[in-house]
């Protein structure tokens, strides 16, 4: 591990970067959690998923200077972002699936589409796991850069829509009594 610039470490100790690393971990911990059990488990994923979501409201982006979109990380691999819980979301039965407009702010040729909890909640974790490892793995300025710039552009463009469906889904689930949580 090299040492890093002060502009890294900087972005690293900043609060908005702390608290979304603490509540990212912590979404990454409950999907890991072999020992939860299914009664537990959906009130703290629907939990986990909203302060995920504020977090990455918080999330300062990031100016890329030590990486390009060039940089490449061969970290991703099919047992590290192996989503440990996908049985336990599935267990919802019909439920896990939902309806929902992609775009509701585009008018024309807006058809309702139909989401999957399983991959919502499997893509938000594939993306912040391999993110994080880069983050508190790699530890270089680049990695590091690169992680977090990830992660916000993640939020925006792709784990933030699956947060938000995944949130409107469990919480009709939960709230509406379809499924005893």
């Amino acid at each position: 591990m090299q040492n890093l610039t002060k502009e890294i470490q900087s972005l690293l100790e900043s609060k908005e970067t702390q608290d979304f690393l603490k509540v990212a971990r912590g979404f990454i911990e409950l999907i890991e959690n072999k020992e939860i059990k299914e009664k537990e488990f959906y009130p703290e994923l629907h939990k986990k998923l909203t302060e995920l979501y504020n977090a990455g409201i918080s999330l300062k982006s990031v100016e890329l200077i030590h990486s390009s979109e060039k940089t490449e990380f061969k970290i991703a691999t099919e047992k590290r972002i192996e989503m440990k819980n996908a049985n336990l979301i599935s267990s919802l039965g019909k439920d896990c699936f939902y309806w929902e407009v992609f775009d509701p702010t585009y008018e024309k040729e807006n058809e309702p589409t139909q989401g999957w909890l399983v991959d919502d909640i499997g893509d938000i974790y594939a993306d912040l796991k391999e993110e994080l490892y880069k983050i508190d793995q790699i530890r270089t300025d680049e990695s590091i850069e690169d992680g977090l710039w990830q992660l916000k552009f993640g939020f925006t463009s792709h784990w933030g829509n699956h947060c938000i469906n995944a949130l409107r889904a469990l919480h009709y689930i939960y709230y509406d009594g379809k499924t005893t949580m």
